[in-house]
């Protein structure tokens, strides 16, 4: 079980040594973590793309390049408040 909650998770799907989704499929997986918002910020950006990500359990996918103002939107629709 951990020893810290989180209250979201920010991944980008492409990372050198675990795809993004993947990570996304063992959060959802884990019975101590399946619960915590994930939010994708990636360069990967077609409708299919963000599709998937939402599919497999994202409540949010930021597209790069973005702003501070469009993240803390992203993290405030996620947490339920405004950023």
């Amino acid at each position: 079980l951990p020893t810290r909650k989180f209250d979201l998770i920010i991944t980008d799907i492409n990372m050198p040594d675990i795809n993004g989704l993947e990570l996304i499929g063992f959060v959802k997986a884990s019975p101590a973590y399946k619960d915590i918002p994930l939010i994708i910020v990636s360069t990967e950006k077609t409708e299919e793309d963000v599709k998937r990500g939402l599919a497999l359990g994202a409540a949010g996918y930021v597209v790069k390049p973005f702003t501070k103002p469009d993240l803390m939107a992203a993290v405030g629709k996620v947490l339920g408040s405004e950023m």
